[in-house]
């Protein structure tokens, strides 16, 4: 095995085990928040608070990483998850879930340094399965993290059986930063940057057209998901009287069909198509998925919208950080990329914001229609950039 082969397997395991730990989480957190009598407009505003912290730290973890190497941060962000889903495990009100959940967020620097430390290791040919692969360990942990929590969950969880779940994600948040420290080998050596010239670069990249609408892209995209992910397991629970482990089950099996799209069919999506031209292939599909959602009232509806969402996702999401990547240059790929993760938290914050009050006043599937529009907007943007 080369060492870069070796440093990848490594960043892809440590990736692994930190979205499980967020998997496990996940989905029992809509109905943690109903126990303690918060709204769904509470409900998804306390969600969304780990992205506003990721939109407010994110550059800055990105240009440090630049500046002292990838590792330091991946530990540093998973020992943060640590510390915010202890806290969540003994928050008594919504407002503090929603604090816990800021913190968690405002230390979630090791989402960008992953994917820069993925770019340091890839070459023209191989960023987008390097991509693909990352994205990958994100989709196989929410495959089994949602299911471990609907395992620990039980059938009518009491607010012990919550704090367990919160407790099995900061155990396999750790043991996360262990794998960082002992198998990771760094792929950026720490080197000084002067703060003015890293301004300067800052300034530089908003100056790049086609950057810019790959981050509006990444923007409303992910504010789409985020729409769907902060109000699905309400909108199961409205429409089809769910609970925690049926949504952990269900998101499990999205995670499933993540990780056969990104592991493998993402990257020879591209290679055989562009990633121009994948990226548009999964809106759509997205696009059809949130429609389908937005019309079912049985599982059998539900189960194929998704699995249209999930087909969407998995060629999406690596193609765009594919083409992403490709805007930076060798000395900034962690700032670009915490640029870009910057407009993915971004989405998280104004997703869940919409999300839960067209929930409360416009009805339950009236968030996965604004997913829709939010995905023809992205199409138009993508449209727009291939014929310049």
């Amino acid at each position: 095995m080369t060492s870069n082969t070796a440093s990848l397997a490594a960043l892809v395991g440590v990736v692994l085990i930190g979205m499980t730990g967020f998997g496990v989480f996940l989905p029992i957190f809509p109905f943690l928040s109903l126990e303690l009598g918060a709204s769904a407009s509470a409900t998804t505003i306390a969600m969304g608070a780990y992205s506003l912290g990721q939109l407010i730290a994110s550059p800055f973890w990105g240009r440090l990483s630049d500046r002292v190497g990838r590792k330091p941060i991946l530990i540093a962000g998973l020992l943060g998850g640590v510390v915010s889903y202890l806290w969540i495990a003994r928050a008594s009100s919504v407002e503090e879930l929603g604090a816990a959940r800021l913190f968690g967020g405002l230390m979630a620097g090791n989402v960008g340094a992953a994917f820069a430390a993925a770019a340091d290791l890839a070459d023209p040919k191989t960023r987008a399965r390097n991509m693909g692969l990352l994205g990958a360990a994100v989709g196989f942990g929410f495959i089994a993290g949602p299911a471990l929590g609907a395992a620990l969950i039980g059938d009518a969880p009491s607010r012990a059986d919550f704090a367990n779940v919160c407790m099995a994600s900061a155990a396999l948040a750790g043991l996360a930063a262990l794998a960082a420290l002992v198998l990771f080998r760094e792929t950026r050596e720490a080197t000084p940057v002067e703060q003015a010239a890293t301004r300067q670069r800052l300034s530089m990249l908003a100056s790049r057209p086609a950057l810019t609408r790959l981050a509006a892209v990444m923007l409303l995209m992910i504010a789409a998901q985020a729409m769907m992910e902060t109000t699905f397991g309400l909108w199961a629970d409205a429409r089809l009287a769910w609970g925690p482990r049926e949504v952990g089950w269900t998101l499990a099996g999205l995670g499933a069909g993540a990780v056969l799209l990104q592991g493998g069919g993402a990257g020879a999506a591209s290679r055989v198509l562009g990633e121009p031209i994948t990226l548009t292939i999964g809106l759509v599909l997205m696009a059809a998925g949130f429609g389908g959602l937005a019309v079912a009232n049985e599982a059998a509806a539900m189960i194929a919208a998704l699995l249209a969402l999930v087909a969407g996702i998995g060629l999406a999401s690596p193609a765009l950080n594919s083409l992403i990547a490709e805007q930076a240059g060798e000395e900034e790929r962690g700032a670009v990329m915490g640029l870009s993760q910057s407009a993915g938290a971004l989405g998280r914050v104004v997703g869940p914001l919409a999300a839960g009050p067209l929930f409360e006043h416009q009805g339950s599937s009236a968030p996965f229609v604004g997913g829709v529009l939010l995905v023809v907007l992205a199409l138009f943007v993508v449209n727009r950039d291939q014929s310049r």
